[in-house]
């Protein structure tokens, strides 16, 4: 069985009485009595993905939010058993050791992020996006991706190498593919969200053009930001995501011999695809 901690009955307890009071006692109250029936775990998640306003827009909606997060924590948490498992085996990691699936209210910007739970790597899955039980199989494939694959280097990876994020995010986007298959095209990169439609026929089209701006910006420090984070391309979001699924397409390894690669193997394999695609 996936190891699993949810704390969805402190939110459920907390929101329960508190869609009674004002949106700022709303927000105190949702420190107070959620986060902090979980003081480590918040701490653990802020660690990785520090917070934001989020908060003061999730309070105003905070019945609608307490639905979908009683249809979203069993529904995850069965994806979660199901596809935990696949992954492993998909990736052929052999250790002892699993990640800790933290099932959260997370107002940040994140809809699911890998860190620690004290010793433990721990995805924290982010149940305000959750938005179909499709979708969330995909995300949390991809993610689950992540766990296992620190889990299988043995080591925390960079955050600020684009060559390796193009590596390890090309990696998770192929084992989703193998572990959830026959979803369509856009879901193995934007989970089932909408307004996203044109994304991928407008990244394959200029398949070439993006490669090549990929590859002159291997060496820029804003490069993480500009083709994986809040940055744009052309006016375009994420689009590091469709070239690192190029990338790790064209290195022609199974997802076993990806996942075996170290970070500097899985950097210096990019660059040396990159070196050569233009």
């Amino acid at each position: 069985m996936a190891r699993i901690l949810d704390t969805t009955p402190a939110f459920e307890a907390y929101a329960r009485t508190a869609f009674l009071e004002s949106t700022a006692v709303r927000e105190q109250q949702w420190q107070d009595r959620y986060e902090g029936a979980h003081a480590e775990v918040f701490e653990s998640f802020y660690a990785k993905e520090p917070a934001t306003d989020g908060r003061k827009a999730l309070v105003r909606e905070l019945s609608s939010l307490r639905q979908r997060v009683g249809e979203a924590a069993p529904a995850l948490t069965g994806i979660v058993e199901e596809v935990d498992r696949q992954v492993k085996a998909a990736l052929g990691v052999t250790a002892a050791s699993a990640p800790v699936h933290v099932l959260i209210v997370g107002p940040s910007s994140t809809n699911a992020v890998v860190g620690r739970l004290g010793d433990d790597v721990a995805l924290f899955h982010c149940l305000e996006w959750f938005r179909s039980p499709d979708g969330a199989r995909v995300l949390a494939a991809h993610e689950d991706a992540h766990a296992w694959h620190e889990i299988a280097l043995g080591e925390e990876p960079p955050t600020d190498d684009v060559a390796w994020m193009a590596f390890s995010e090309g990696m998770a986007i192929h084992a989703s593919r193998a572990v959830v298959p026959g979803r369509p095209e856009d879901d193995y990169f934007w989970f089932g969200y909408d307004g996203f439609e044109d994304w991928l026929a407008w990244c394959q089209e200029r398949r070439d053009e993006l490669v090549r701006r990929f590859g002159e910006a291997l060496d820029d420090p804003a490069a993480v930001d500009t083709f994986f984070g809040a940055g744009l391309v052309e006016g375009r979001w994420r689009v590091g995501y469709f070239v690192a699924d190029e990338v790790v397409k064209g290195l022609g390894r199974t997802l076993p011999e990806l996942a075996a690669m170290s970070v500097a193997e899985g950097r210096e394999a990019v660059r040396a695809a990159l070196a050569t695609a233009g």
